[in-house]
This record gives structure tokens, sequence and C-alpha cells, in this order.
């Protein structure tokens, strides 16, 4: 059964790749199809997952010490039915949102490779193996980020998608490269068996784990690749930012608790990027109009949540925080989605408004999935992150818990500004961003601050011309996501919990002192915060007033963001001045200069030295039979006179 839920995906890939011009849009049942095969092959090896610590099929040695095979436990199997479960959902929805588009086999090719991928990464029972599917998938978002080739922007966000993540498998490279060296093995039951044999190293080769962890789930100050992925499909941005790619980094860090356990150090490192990437990422979706860069920057914010929890070691905090973000946050992309097809491809916010009655669906499924993410309760998120923040708490990082709060505030303001600017109101988009002097927003940085709306009329949105899905293609995947962002964290409430229990033997536990704060003291703070966020997020945008002069106001905040914000930190000009810069000079100085006066120059001089000695040695043959005698008698009378010296001097 393992290798139905491991290959089957693969499979629809060659399918959908070798048949595409044949499949057309049945590519898109197809890709669907391998997908949901994957998923009901999972929930049938349920008791295999779960019993006696999972299971273990060997696959092949390499070489000493690589061995290759796939494991299936409890960890295994949350992620497996996220990465097939929700997989199939936002599958299913691309088969409405490709509908018109002439590559739609291609796209379900990538899609499916790509599932193949994260479950190569996430099935493997070695680090090898998983680097193996690391950067099948770094490779797999490549494709599907740039799948829409024809637009520069597109093809640059691929790019720098692809280099970043390089970075991260070069981390775990380095991080292998030093537990074969201390123990010989690189297999997660011999290196986990005894941390400490891996000292003097232990921390290091956290550290350099957590460097791929960190440029796969974008953590700071890897994290400029996840704004710009958006460039790609909005189903695209679903898979990578909701249910896959960006969670590598917390599945990483969870599948060796046991080092992170070991390592004090590597524990505070992990948590602090966790939580000032959580700060950090909230911040930044103030400052954003563009709807999928909303998402973006909360999916950032909220990785920082998981990489926190598992960082400090509340491991099942964490995990439980991808479990309910994999539902809340997928809906808010492809319900992103349903408006943007609503709008024939328009995502700025600011033009939008008056979609509370045109698309029902979107409406009350984004609003379930925006109060999972803001921590109300019974929602989802309040259950995973309620979770996550006590788990600093009790582990004794108190500022971490301080942030983790503040964080969850500034998440309930900028997600229900999105909510209300985008669904009440009146619309406001007749006039496009070229006409009202919106600026456009590029792949590597934010549009500019002195952007305005000034649109007022509410014309009707209109969608695509040419044909649409049936409705429902694109509607039962956003509303089952919908209900899930309302009961997915249910099975989480209390100590002793379903899922507290499923996780019981999973991670290593060590005996914590009280904490000076109660979990019902902090979960009253973060109900506090998520309520001040409302309040705030409501008075500036949700009142009568705030609404009848939406446009003035949204023209006004426009230009008033700081610099700062709109510049994102300046992480991107940062990054360009150290590495970019520096890259591109010395590669014109190769191009330049080493390659064309030393490479090409050693090869020259090889060739004029062969046509040097060839046209010499050509001057001896003169076709003269007496040249010929006559160098035979002096080669003769050389060899004459050499014997004679030697008997001489003899």
């Amino acid at each position: 059964m393992l290798f139905v839920i491991w290959l089957v995906p693969l499979l629809g890939a060659i399918l959908c790749w070798a048949f595409g011009p044949q499949l057309k849009r049945a590519a898109g049942v197809l890709g669907s199809a391998a997908i949901a095969v994957s998923f009901i092959a999972t929930v049938a090896s349920w008791g295999a997952a779960t019993q006696n610590g999972g299971t273990h099929q060997f696959l092949f040695s390499w070489l000493r010490g690589f061995d290759f095979g796939l494991l299936f436990d409890p960890l295994a199997l949350i992620w497996v039915l996220i990465i097939t479960g929700v997989g199939f959902l936002i599958h299913l929805y691309s088969v409405g949102y490709m509908w018109n588009d002439n590559a739609v086999a291609r796209f379900f090719a990538y899609l499916n490779f790509f599932v193949f991928a994260m479950l190569t990464l996430v099935l493997s029972d070695n680090f090898a193996g998983l680097l193996v599917g690391w950067g099948l998938v770094g490779l797999a978002s490549y494709f599907l980020i740039g799948f829409w080739f024809f637009k520069p922007s597109a093809v640059a966000a691929a790019r720098k998608a692809f280099v970043i993540n390089v970075v991260g498998d070069v981390g775990i490279m380095f991080a292998i490269f030093m537990m074969f060296s201390r123990i010989g093995t690189v297999t997660y039951a011999g290196v986990f068996a005894n941390p400490h044999a891996l000292d003097p190293w232990l921390f290091w080769i956290c550290v350099f784990l957590f460097i791929g962890a960190a440029a796969k789930s974008a953590q700071l100050p890897l994290h400029t690749w996840l704004p710009d992925a958006m460039e790609g499909p909005t189903p695209v941005s679903a898979l990578i930012h909701a249910a896959t790619m960006v969670t590598a980094g917390v599945y990483l860090v969870a599948r060796c608790a046991p080092l992170w356990s070991a390592s004090h150090d590597a524990q505070t490192l992990v948590g602090t990027v966790g939580a000032l990437t959580a700060l950090a990422g909230a911040v930044l979706g103030i400052a954003q109009w563009d709807i999928k860069r909303i998402l973006a920057y909360s999916t950032m914010s909220q990785i920082g949540y998981m990489i926190m929890g598992v960082g400090v070691a509340a491991y099942t905090a964490g995990v439980a925080h991808f479990f309910t973000h994999a539902f809340f946050k997928a809906c808010l992309f492809l319900g992103s989605g349903i408006i943007i097809h609503a709008l024939s491809d328009e995502q700025d916010i600011r033009l939008m408004g008056g979609m509370r009655k045109r698309l029902p669906v979107a409406f009350w499924a984004m609003g379930f999935a925006v109060f999972a993410i803001s921590g109300c309760p019974p929602f989802a998120g309040f259950f995973s992150k309620d979770q996550v923040i006590y788990g600093a708490l009790e582990h004794g990082y108190v500022w971490m818990w301080a942030v983790g709060l503040i964080t969850a505030g500034i998440t309930s303001y900028y997600m229900f500004r999105l909510f209300i600017v985008t669904f009440f109101g009146t619309y406001r988009g007749e006039l496009k961003p070229e006409a009202v002097g919106i600026a456009e927003e590029s792949s590597s940085a934010a549009q500019a601050a002195g952007s305005s709306v000034i649109a007022h009329e509410h014309s009707e949105p209109h969608g695509h011309e040419n044909g649409h899905a049936p409705g429902w293609i694109m509607a039962v995947p956003v509303a089952i996501l919908g209900l899930f962002s309302l009961v997915a964290g249910w099975i989480m409430a209390g100590q002793n919990s379903p899922w507290a229990r499923f996780f019981a033997s999973s991670f290593p536990r060590e005996a914590l002192p009280p904490a000076t704060v109660t979990e019902g003291v902090t979960s009253g703070i973060a109900i506090a915060m998520f309520l001040i966020g409302l309040g705030v997020a409501y008075m500036r945008y949700g009142t009568r007033e705030a609404l009848a002069n939406a446009p003035a106001r949204l023209k006004r905040e426009s230009e008033t963001l700081p610099a700062v914000l709109v510049n994102l930190y300046y992480f991107n000009e940062i990054l360009d001045w150290l590495f970019v810069r520096p890259a591109q000079a010395l590669g014109q100085f190769f191009g330049r200069w080493m390659d064309p006066h030393f490479v090409d120059g050693v090869v020259r001089e090889i060739v004029m030295t062969n046509r040097f000695l060839g046209t010499l040695m050509r001057s001896f043959q003169t076709g003269l039979l007496r040249a010929y005698a006559l160098i035979v008698v002096f080669g003769a009378m050389c060899f004459a006179v050499y014997y004679a010296l030697e008997g001489a001097m003899r």
C-alpha cells in the first residue's frame, strides 16, 4: 500500500505529460484521480502507520551507511493526509480554474509531480532520501511558479525561488556529510539512536539542517522568494503555501526532534527565528494590497508560528498548527482565486468591494478561514495557535510567548482588513490600476507608496469570456475547506485530547517546571488580542462612514504607508547588494576576462603549438630519396659518435 501512496501521483504525472495533447481537459480528471487514489490508500493504511511505531519498507542499499527505505509513522501520516487530501481538493479546484488554459495537461503533470516529490520527502526513512525529495520539490516548484513562462515576472520569480531553495539544499548536504563522518550512517534510526554521538558537531548539524528548513519554509532572512511565488496560478499558491512545500521545514525540525531536544542552543535559535518571522510577516501583511501577497505574508507569519513551536520543543503544538493551517490557508487562497476569476484577474483589494452578495460561497468559506487564522474560538486556528503560544511559555521562552500574542492581534487586524475591504461596501473596480494611478506590482518589490484609488462607481464585475467550467468544481473544494477551518481544531481541545494521545509516543518528553501563567490565562489574552485586531479593522474599514469613504481612505492609506514596509524591510535590496551583485560581478569577470583570455587562451595556445609542430614535422617530409638517405646517415653518425664518446670516457 505504501507504494500506491507514493508512486500513483508519479504515474499520473507521466500519463498527463505523455498523453497531454490527447487528454486536454481530461488531464485534470486523471491528475485528480491519481491524488484521490493516493489519499484513499493513505486512509486505508491508518492502522499500519499508528501501530507499533509505524511501517518500515526497505528499498535498496547504495553505499555503506546509505540504506534507502520508506517510513510511515504517525508524523508521516499527518503530512501525507494533508498532502493527498488537501492536495486532491486543490487538484479538483484546478480543473475549473485552468479550464481555458491551453497547457492544462502540462499543469496537471507538474501538479502530480509536485505531490510525488513531497511524498518522497515525507516518506523517506533517511536524510539522503529526504534530500532527494527536497530537491525534487524545489524543481517542481520552479515548474509551477514559472508555469506561465511567457511572463518575465513569472520566470524571474521561479528562478528566485529555485536559487534560494538550493541554498537550503546545500545546508542539508553539509549536515549529512557531518552526520556520516561522525556515525557512518544517514538513516533516521541510526542518527536518532544516540544524538550525543554527533558531539561536538551536534549544534552545527542542527544549524545546517535549519538552513534547509528556513529556505523551504520562508523564514528570515530566506523568505524573499515567497511573495514572488504568487506569479504562479492561484492553485499553485494554495498547494505550495498551505498544504505542502512551505511546511517541509516544519516537518524536518519535527522529524529531527531527538536532535533538537539534545541541543538547547539549537532550540533557542530555531524558536527565535520562528518568532521573529511570525511578527515580521504579520507586519508586512498590513502593507500589502494584492490579495495573494497578503495571504503570502500571512503564510510566512503562520509558518513562523509553527517553526517557533517545533523549535522550542512544543512539537505536538507546531504540528497541530500545520494541520489546521493547511485547511484555512488553502481555503483563503482558493477563495481568492474565485474572486480573481470573477473580476477578470483583478488582485488589488482596493479595486474590489461588494463581493459578499455576488460570491456567497467565497464569502462564507473565506469568512470561516479568516476567523480561523485570526484565532477565534471555536474555529480551528484558535486551538493550534493557542498551543504554540502557550508551548513557548511552558518551555521558558517568555518573550516568544509575548511575540506570539502580539502577532495574533496583528494577524486579526490585517486579515479582517482584507475581508472587509473585499466583501463589503460597493464595488470599486470600474477603473483599472493604470487608470487610477495604482502602481503595478513587480515580482520583487511592493507597489509604490504613492499609489491611489479613486474609483467610486460600482459597476458590475465580469468574469472570463471563453466559457466556464461547471461552477461547483471550484465551489465545492472551497466549501469543504471552509468547513474544516471550523472543525479541524476540535480534536485538539483539552490536555488529554485525541491529538495529544495520537502523538504521545512520537516526540521526546521532558519534565517542565510549572508555567508562571496558566493556559487558560494565555487563551484569554489571545482572545482579547483577536478582538482588538477585529475591532481596529472594523473601526477603520467596516463602519458605515468608512465604507462610504472607502476610495478616499484607501488612497490616503496607500500614500502614507512607511517606506520600510513598502520596501519589505529592504531585504531584497540587502540580498541584492550582498549576494546577487557580487555574483553577477564575478560572473562578468569570468565571462569577460578569465574565459576569453585564460581558458580560451590556453586552448588557443595548445592549438597554435600543435599547428607549429605539425608544420615543422611536415617540413621534413620532402619526398626526395637523397634527403631521406642523408637523414639516415646523419642519424647513424650521431649514434656512432655517442657510443665512441661513451667508450672513451670509460
